[in-house]
């Protein structure tokens, strides 16, 4: 555990003493947890892209190299990953449902009647 802290403390004060380290996000820790729940749960600007609350990760959770990716950026990278998903799902139902529908000994009959030797032996 102390081995740990000593890792954050080191991350924490290389992080603010590199003047390039300077990142659009924070951490921000509140004495109750009622506070800390109010603040989650409203929106903190008119524009919803400038302050983002939601509940922190632990620091050993966090892969600090992203916290510098700016907010279009990473909804970009959503969009690009959802898209990228539905094409792949929907390019692998076509043969597989082909391949699916030559299950059974009869299907394979009607489309290749070349067979039917082979398979009625």
């Amino acid at each position: 555990m102390f081995d740990n802290l000593k890792q954050e403390a080191a991350e924490r004060e290389s992080v603010v003493n590199n003047p390039d380290a300077i990142m659009p996000a924070a951490f921000v820790s509140f004495k109750t947890r009622w506070g800390a729940v109010v603040c989650s749960q409203t929106q903190q600007t008119s524009d919803p892209t400038i302050w983002l609350t939601e509940w922190a990760p632990e620091p050993r959770d966090v892969f600090w190299e992203n916290l510098a990716i700016p907010y279009f950026e990473l909804n970009m990278r959503r969009l690009v990953m959802t898209v990228a998903l539905f094409f792949l799902t929907f390019c692998f139902m076509v043969p597989i449902a082909f391949v699916q529908s030559l299950a059974n000994i009869e299907s394979i009959m009607k489309v290749f009647p070349f067979l039917k030797p082979v398979i009625q032996e």
